[in-house]
């Protein structure tokens, strides 16, 4: 144990020098001490004392060095998801390891502390698992790792891959390698989106293992109907069929789809004849009108780009081509058309939303007076800045490193002359500086939206996205955000629920809602509750909380079906009605035949082994001989101040008692 300061020996030389004085001004003069003994041995005594005393206020540092002794870290893994049977023998293994610091878990899609008793985990995910030991275990000593599981996962990496583990990991091999007579819904391929009226597809791959000369019927029902029926004759023993069907999107909603497939009589596992597949049904698309004057890249830049949504059914014709009613779509946009084009007027006096692309602006002040353009002849070039202030709609990370690195556009030169009520989207940034000079720019004025494009060479950043990144998901977030700004009609009323109409099985169900007043103000001084119904007609209230100024609500996991829901504004005649749907998860009784396989590939990768459940003997042995198993010895230091370490200060409080309890005695006091 070291003791230190930052201040000079020459204090603590004064410290001690001050209680000698001290001492010596106190006894010097003493006459009714017979003894001179006794006199030395007080007058120590307060030296000491106060001299002790003095030094705690310099405040020393006590340094010391403490030896730690870590045991090794056994890590027991659980897999309780739906595919295992019995998963209960860890805790016997876990008894026998008292030499070790055990760790107890259990997992499925998520990693839970502790072993559970219930096996109703609906997805299986290793890679979460070993990305959650990563974190967690980081530089500590761990021995080994006891896996219990089948093999079998349906989501996440593969855990050859995505394990990085430097201690052994020993599997036990759980479930059934058998393959037995089974038909299995092996996957389902289906739109998520179809239009009322509409035919979509739905494509079914069927495996039949050991059915050899059977038949095998299946049936597509929807809304309590059979809509779909045919049979598969079955001609070998391992065999793979794909059904493809078309069906008819006759109802708005979202549709359940229900595929069963002929039951056996001697098969062991017939959850995998079944299988929903949900279809949102929706009653129309946004029809756009692409109206161009000559050709440009930018044209197909932008209709690539939102032609990927499937709420939209894009067209693009010549202007001097269309003779159709414009009234018809729900967004207009135009290339390159000139001001003196004769549709120019009959655009002008519609309400459609309307998004412009004219780099010559000669256009833009038959529809628009937010602002002006006067051209100075010539074209510069200019880079896109987002308006921080904009939040209209939310530009993703990756949209914002496209605006940083894209290739700059090219602008007209001129003067840009903003009125009120316009909204700039991008600015431009010309020769290093941010300038007013709008790239994008909206105006809603007139109860119409409208947008304007000022610049062009967009085609370039569509090339440069997917150069960098392989796709073109960032380029295509900007026209595609300002489209869906276009064409949405604006919410103008004044409580407003949000929520998600598709939720698995697995998943917390949450909803948001907004309150305005009569200036559209977002505020919270009212309750708002919530009530949902499931098909049986019972009924579950819930109470919103108040989340800055808006309000948010956290319902949980509910079983699987359909809800509806009524939102309240206590104390007004505000209300929202909805429905919303809860998803089966139904991969877990896809497969059922386990994958021993790939639990001795991850042991032997780590330096473990294989065992069977009946062998825990065998798995305690092997983690106890491990190369692993030993303790870990380090030291730490710990710095404390001397004032803090309370032996010291009761030497000092015995010191001083005795001296007052011998001047007492004496007559001194």
């Amino acid at each position: 144990m070291d003791i230190s300061t930052d201040l000079p020996i020459m204090y603590t030389i004064a410290c001690l020098l001050l209680g000698l004085g001290y001492a010596f001004f106190l006894y010097r003069k003493e006459r009714l001490l017979a003894s001179n003994k006794l006199k030395v041995f007080l007058f120590s005594i307060r030296t000491l004392f106060i001299g002790f005393l003095a030094v705690l206020l310099l405040n020393p540092i006590v340094k010391s060095t403490h030896k730690i002794t870590e045991k090794p870290i056994v890590i027991l893994a659980q897999d309780i998801s739906e595919s295992i049977i019995d998963s209960f023998f860890l805790t016997e293994i876990s008894k026998q390891l008292s030499d070790f610091e055990v760790h107890q878990f259990s997992f499925a899609d998520k990693v839970y502390e502790g072993f559970k008793t219930e096996n109703t985990g609906l997805l299986t995910n290793y890679s979460n698992l070993f990305e959650d030991f990563k974190s967690r275990f980081e530089n500590q000593h761990i021995a080994a790792m006891v896996l219990a599981s089948d093999g079998m996962y349906n989501t996440g990496a593969n855990p050859l891959y995505s394990n990085l583990s430097n201690y052994p990991i020993y599997t036990i091999a759980q479930g059934d390698t058998n393959v037995k007579k089974d038909v299995s819904i092996a996957k389902v391929l289906q739109n998520e989106i179809a239009f009322l009226g509409n035919t979509f597809p739905l494509e079914i791959a069927i495996a039949a293992e050991k059915c050899s000369g059977e038949n095998i019927q299946v049936n597509i029902w929807n809304n309590g109907k059979k809509i779909h029926s045919e049979k598969i004759a079955i001609t070998s023993g391992n065999a793979f069929e794909k059904v493809e069907v078309k069906l008819l999107a006759d109802a708005i909603g979202l549709q359940h789809y229900t595929i069963n497939v002929t039951q056996f009589s001697d098969e062991k596992n017939i959850k995998n004849n079944s299988y929903t597949a949900y279809v949102e049904v929706i009653d129309s698309r946004y029809k756009i009108l692409v109206l161009t004057e000559g050709s440009h890249p930018d044209i197909t830049a932008y209709t690539s780009a939102v032609e990927k949504n499937k709420n939209y059914a894009l067209e693009q014709v010549d202007v001097n081509d269309f003779k159709g009613n414009i009234e018809a779509y729900q967004l207009l946009v135009l290339f390159g058309v000139k001001e003196n084009t004769s549709i120019v007027n009959v655009i002008k006096k519609s309400k459609i939303p309307l998004l412009v692309f004219n780099m010559q602006q000669d256009v833009f002040r038959q529809f628009t007076s937010v602002f002006s353009f006067r051209s100075r002849s010539g074209q510069e070039e200019a880079r896109a800045i987002k308006n921080e202030s904009f939040t209209n709609f939310t530009f993703s990370p990756d949209l914002l490193n496209l605006l940083d690195e894209a290739p700059p556009l090219y602008s007209p030169f001129g003067k840009y002359t903003l009125q009120m009520g316009a909204v700039t989207v991008l600015f431009q940034e010309i020769g290093g500086q941010i300038t007013n000079n709008p790239v994008i720019i909206l105006d809603e004025q007139k109860d119409r939206k409208m947008a304007f494009v000022t610049a062009e060479g967009f085609w370039k950043w569509k090339l440069h996205d997917y150069a960098i990144a392989k796709n073109n998901d960032a380029f295509n977030e900007i026209f595609s955000k300002l489209t869906q700004y276009l064409v949405l009609l604006k919410d103008k009323s004044k409580f407003r629920v949000n929520y998600k109409k598709q939720i698995a099985e697995n998943e917390n169900i949450s909803f948001e809602a907004a309150l305005y007043n009569e200036s559209y103000e977002l505020v919270n001084n009212k309750e708002v509750e919530l009530i949902i119904s499931n098909e049986k007609g019972e009924n579950f209230n819930y109470e919103f909380s108040k989340s800055g100024t808006k309000y948010s609500l956290s319902v949980g996991v509910l079983d699987v079906g359909k809800y509806t829901f009524l939102a309240k504004v206590k104390g007004s005649e505000m209300l929202k009605k909805g429905s919303f749907d809860v998803k089966a998860i139904q991969l877990e009784q896809l497969y059922t035949v386990a994958n021993h396989k790939l639990l001795y590939q991850l042991a032997n990768i780590s330096g473990g082994a294989l065992f069977y459940p009946n062998q825990t003997d065998k798995i305690v042995a092997a983690i106890k001989q491990s190369k692993n198993n030993h303790n870990r010895i380090s030291t730490e230091e710990k710095l404390k101040g001397i004032i803090n370490i309370p032996w010291i200060l009761l030497s000092l409080l015995s010191f001083i008692s005795l001296e007052w309890f011998l001047r007492k005695y004496n007559g001194l006091i």
